[in-house]
């Protein structure tokens, strides 16, 4: 275990998770790092912590990768922003290339969320699909959840260290290709209401592939290294964008008893194929061509191999995959007033089913370029040649 950092003042404290903060307990110890007020809880004694020791503060979340602020009395998503500003987090006002709706609260902070409640969204890097992306990304626990609704949180680098020497060496060595579809009436909820030149603009300078079809509909790829070194601290970051149902079923399968009979047995015996048939099934129908508009918008991905051609996660894979991102994942029980900054670039997040009373905020800045990171290893190619191919 790390050794807990020597506090940067007398009137706050620094520890880890304890057990009983926990839902589930797994082999991860020291995600993320909490800091908690010795005695003054407000929002102004916080405010004036962070306006003197934020480059520390900072310096913190590049070491431990996620920094939860528990017992500090923050009521609304103003306060959770100026907070982010007492950090100099260069915080981002538009949320384009999101594929979940959600609700504006200030200019520069959302709703986390609207997805149903039962789903559990898979792990993921926030913007995982788009080279422009947050480094820093925080949550708000503006109303603590009734029942569940965790956010688990997840350093990447102990999570790629976990997994086998095969599945190691297709994520670094093979490009991973992600071809997403948005019918004309979602542009609007993916792209905050761009013209379609301003999104013909923003996803050339993003580097994409793309096209319009004749309904207005957009269709638009790319493809980069999802292994890369941390700009400052040169930690090995595994950008967590794999899209499979199978991963996400080892999640269900660890969170069954919160679902009822049918979909216990639903999630834990039936086999593998069907169920993966029976989900794609569940797609297809959510995106049928209705005349000649498909419904929604799908996101698909891909490694490239060394010929170019486009492969999938074996059923394997997957599973090995979910049962580490499961085994060492944080999951604890939110907190009413908790901030939770994570380092998009080694840690990755996700949400479990949850229950209302709920309400978790979010807000992300300090933009990078994941083509400017130092791909961790390449093997296949060198740098100079996946540049050239718009790989990195």
């Amino acid at each position: 275990m790390q050794n807990l950092p020597i506090s940067i003042s007398k009137d706050i404290q620094f520890r880890f998770l304890r057990d009983d903060e926990k839902t589930y307990s797994t082999s991860e110890k020291e995600l993320p790092l909490v800091v908690e007020p010795v005695q003054e809880t407000s929002f102004a004694h916080l405010s004036r912590l962070l306006a003197e020791n934020g480059a520390e503060f900072n310096k913190l979340l590049d070491k431990y990768g996620a920094v939860l602020f528990r017992g500090f009395d923050i009521k609304d998503g103003n306060q959770f922003q100026k907070v982010l500003e007492f950090l100099n987090i260069q915080l981002e006002s538009v949320y384009h290339f999101g594929s979940a709706h959600r609700v504006r609260i200030t200019d520069k902070v959302f709703t986390s969320s609207e997805a149903p409640p039962n789903t559990v969204i898979a792990p993921h890097n926030e913007l995982n699909m788009v080279p422009w992306r947050p480094n820093l990304l925080a949550f708000f626990c503006q109303v603590q959840p009734d029942v569940y609704g965790e956010t688990p949180i997840i350093n990447t680098e102990r999570l790629f260290n976990n997994l086998s020497p095969s599945l190691q060496h297709k994520i670094a060595n093979y490009p991973q290709r992600f071809v997403r579809y948005v019918p004309e009436h979602l542009l609007g909820l993916v792209f905050e209401g761009l013209s379609k030149h301003e999104i013909s603009k923003l996803i050339t300078e993003q580097g994409f592939d793309f096209n319009w079809e004749e309904d207005g509909s957009l269709n638009f790829e790319c493809s980069y290294i999802t292994l890369f070194s941390h700009p400052r601290t040169s930690r090995l970051c595994f950008c967590l964008s794999i899209v499979d149902c199978l991963v996400s079923r080892e999640w269900y399968k660890n969170i069954s008893q919160r679902y009822s009979l049918a979909k216990r047995l639903y999630y834990n015996w039936l086999p593998a194929s069907l169920y993966k048939q029976y989900q794609q099934r569940l797609t297809t129908a959510a995106t049928v061509v209705d005349g000649s508009q498909k419904r929604t918008s799908t996101l698909n991905a891909y490694f490239v191999n060394g010929d170019n051609e486009c492969i999938t996660i074996t059923e394997a894979e997957a599973k090995e995959l979910g049962k580490a991102e499961w085994k060492n994942a944080a999951i604890f029980q939110w907190k009413q007033g908790d901030i939770l900054l994570i380092d998009n670039l080694q840690v990755a997040h996700s949400r479990l089913n949850t229950a209302q009373k709920r309400k978790i905020l979010t807000a992300f800045g300090n933009m990078c370029n994941i083509r400017d990171m130092t791909p961790a290893t390449l093997g296949l190619a060198s740098a100079k040649e996946l540049k050239a191919s718009k790989i990195l």
